[in-house]
């Protein structure tokens, strides 16, 4: 991930069916994803569909230009990190055959996001 993040210009990133590893490739026990800061500060779209990802860890410094989050078959993410709230650029947050957990995180995005005076950032929950 540290080698496609450090792309300048990467604009739209897919990332399916993917099992996330260890430095090892060994699956990682504890399947969870921090960007580095610097990494992916061109990205305006992010798609993570169908991961064995449990714990996200990222903040509006890792994606500070980022448009619209999709999140489809991701069961196992427990959250949205709160702090891709704080994205000012962010749009759209579209979640797919999500958890409950998931679910709840992004209403709660939303929700401060009023608070905050942007009624703006839609929530799209198939």
């Amino acid at each position: 991930m540290t080698t496609i993040g450090s792309l300048p210009n990467l604009e739209v990133l897919k990332i399916r069916d993917c099992i996330f590893k260890d430095q090892e490739m060994q699956p990682r026990d504890d399947k969870e994803w921090e960007p580095k800061e610097g990494e992916f500060c061109s990205l305006q779209f992010l798609l993570l569909e169908k991961l064995n990802l449990v714990q996200w860890r990222a903040d509006e410094t890792h994606f500070p230009r980022l448009r619209h989050l999709l999140i489809r078959g991701c069961s196992a993410l427990e959250k949205i990190p709160s702090g891709i709230g704080e994205i000012p650029t962010l749009e759209i947050i579209e979640l797919d055959e999500c958890s409950p957990s998931l679910v709840a995180s992004a209403k709660q995005i939303q929700e401060e996001q009023v608070e905050n005076g942007n009624e703006g950032l839609q929530l799209r929950i198939r």
